[in-house]
């Protein structure tokens, strides 16, 4: 192959920048798992296209790692004010019982 990114061939005969370009696409269409694992699998010898493929592959998961992250730190923070207001709540009525 070529040094000219531009002129290479690619998966079903794309040229490598517009396949690299879909691939980056994906994680902005939501299809970000999807497409580049299918784009590593179907291409063989564009290591253009393959690199951009593991790149949006890794953003992809590390985006979800760090929204799964989020939502647990949320859930614990919430948890923590309902069982704060809860025991506010229980202390008010032992401090007028007394």
């Amino acid at each position: 192959m070529g040094n000219n990114i531009s002129e290479q061939k690619s998966i079903a005969g794309l040229r490598a920048n517009a396949a690299a370009f879909i691939v980056n696409l994906s994680f902005f269409m939501g299809l970000g798992l999807l497409i580049p694992i299918f784009a590593l699998i179907l291409e063989d010898k564009n290591n253009f296209v393959r690199a951009y493929s593991k790149q949006t592959l890794a953003i992809t998961i590390l985006t979800l790692v760090s929204f799964l992250l989020n939502f647990i730190i949320f859930i614990g923070n919430l948890a923590f004010f309902i069982i704060f207001i809860l025991l506010i709540i229980s202390l008010k009525s032992f401090l007028f019982y007394i």
